[in-house]
């Protein structure tokens, strides 16, 4: 009889293992990733139902349905399982909606454009900008399979369009574009493929059906869920030999995000990209049965953004003025904290895109962007944005978020801020521009332009927020540890909620690898659920 697990207090590539030979992958093994710091508060609030008005039961059940579970669902499912994928929303997909592609090495494609790079290339790379704190394995497993991966994408009906590159600024030409994928991302060219894939291979995939609290055999191994249909009400309740959790990460939780380290003024402020239904359903869950808490660790892929000018919402997001990092990131404004002194290279989106969200709002109470007219007219060309823009500025409801102004003094009057400390940041920058020598930074002197014509535009830094990557510690085969660092029998985490290639700092150097890896482990967590259940 199934004992589940109540919540009393604390305590956002193919496997290593195939089929029988994969029996290593059933061990209970410690991961050679950092040790998680242990949790102070695991009371989410989470209990079993008084009552059930349905039981299913089945090999795996799969906990979302976005890239890394419905890349596990159809692996279950070719491998013989019966295979129920339970998906909290009205469609499938989550915020792999947005999605342009995926990573790979090795590939037919990489092989017809001349494209050659070795594992080690990308492995020690990585491992160097994580100060040695990554866990190599997990690299290693991932670029060794990833050629793999798109050859079976591929014969699931995934549409590439044939372009490998290094997505503008990565290191490498790791980037297999969607067919299309510029204008109409991953929805139709990935999800949509992969949800036939999965039901022509026998799967069932529910929408609007939520988990909610994992079960437990009394040996401690997982054994099913409790889960909700969210327009009904009804109460379902899932047996199953292996569970996998695919729930998309906690980016959609402030109190998550709250935990993840942010602060509250950021996680107001913020402009959200994330599927509102990612709310952390996974890492409730494995934290509730003893999961390793790898949150401390996980990293945010965001922008910064302006809050009043909003977000560019067309794909591929790349408007002058509000899409990505946009004007406030692209590179010759000049940033200054709530002190008024400049704190970093402004040019850093150009070689880490996720890295201006970091510098700037995560350790400054308040950080802001100066321009001037200048780099308006030379950047911000789309009379659409010229609209935007015109319109937040004039909006005495925006004084919080942007200014424009004729003088400096007013625009560090708008902010409270000393005028004298700003003005002389400006004369000190603008000093490096005409020098063509960022003396203080190191910016590249191609984006050094000086700020001296009026008007002058000032606006507060806030998150463009994408995803949380990582939440449940895992190991190479996408087992979910407890504190002690062993594999929780039956325990999955894929994707977003298991992500361990990185630690704190999202790099996003090495295109695609964060989809790359949401297949890979994906796949990886099917693999080893079968050799689990037939072991």
């Amino acid at each position: 009889m199934n004992s589940f697990a109540n919540v009393s207090r604390r305590t956002f590539v193919a496997g290593a293992a195939v089929g029988v030979a994969g029996a290593a992958g059933i061990a209970a093994g410690a991961s050679t990733a950092v040790a998680a710091e242990p949790a102070s508060d695991r009371d989410f609030g989470l209990t079993a139902p008084t009552s059930v008005d349905e039981t299913v039961d089945c090999d795996v059940v799969v906990i979302g349905a976005g890239i890394s579970g419905l890349a596990a669902t159809v692996q279950a499912a070719e491998l013989g399982l019966s295979v129920l994928c339970l998906e909290k929303g009205a469609m499938a997909g989550g915020n792999g909606i947005g999605t342009e592609g995926v990573f790979a090495i090795g590939s037919t494609m990489q092989e017809e454009q001349g494209i050659h790079i070795e594992p080690a290339e990308i492995i020690h790379a990585e491992l160097q900008e994580s100060q040695w704190r990554g866990d190599g394995s997990l690299w290693l497993d991932l670029c060794e399979n990833s050629a793999d991966n798109i050859a079976w994408l591929q014969d699931n009906g995934v549409l590439f369009s044939g372009v490998v590159d290094n997505y503008h600024t990565g290191l490498f030409s790791t980037m297999h574009w969607f067919e299309e994928g510029h204008e109409t991302m991953g929805g139709s060219c990935y999800v949509d493929p992969m949800v036939a894939a999965a039901e022509a291979a026998g799967a069932t995939i529910r929408l609007n059906t939520k988990a909610y609290l994992l079960a437990q055999d009394p040996d401690g191994s997982v054994s099913g869920v409790y889960a909700e249909d969210v327009e009904k009400g009804a109460q379902l309740r899932v047996n199953a030999k292996a569970v996998i959790l695919a729930s998309g990460g906690i980016g959609a939780n402030p109190d998550l995000l709250a935990r993840a380290g942010w602060q509250q003024h950021n996680i107001d402020d913020k402009i959200p990209m994330c599927m509102p239904t990612v709310e952390g359903d996974g890492y409730k869950m494995a934290m509730t049965v003893g999961a390793a808490d790898f949150l401390p660790y996980a990293c945010d892929q965001a922008f910064i953004g302006i809050k009043a000018i909003g977000s560019d919402a067309t794909a591929p997001y790349s408007s002058a003025l509000n899409g990505g990092n946009g004007i406030a990131g692209s590179g010759p404004a000049l940033w200054v904290n709530q002190d008024g002194n400049r704190f970093n290279d402004e040019a850093i989106s150009h070689v880490n895109m996720a890295a201006p969200e970091a510098a700037c709002c995560r350790f400054n109470r308040e950080a802001y962007a100066i321009f001037d007219q200048a780099l308006v007219d030379a950047i911000v060309t789309d009379p659409a944005d010229l609209e935007i823009l015109e319109g937040a500025v004039t909006d005495p409801a925006n004084a919080d978020s942007i200014v424009r102004a004729d003088t400096i003094d007013e625009l560090a009057a708008n902010f409270a801020m000393d005028a004298a400390t700003l003005k002389a940041q400006i004369e000190r920058y603008n000093g490096y521009c005409e020098a063509g020598a960022d003396l203080d930074f190191g910016k590249d002197p191609q984006y050094l332009l000086a700020i001296k014509n009026p008007p002058f535009y000032m606006a507060r830094l806030v998150p463009l927020f994408v995803v949380m990557i990582g939440g449940i510690q895992t190991n190479v085969r996408s087992e979910v540890l407890d504190a002690d660092l062993h594999a929780i029998p039956g325990l999955y985490a894929v994707g977003l909620d298991g992500a361990m290639l990185h630690r704190n700092v999202y790099t996003q150097n090495m295109p695609g690898s964060n989809m790359g890896n949401n297949v890979n482990s994906g796949r990886n967590a099917a693999r080893n659920a079968a050799a689990y259940i037939q072991g």
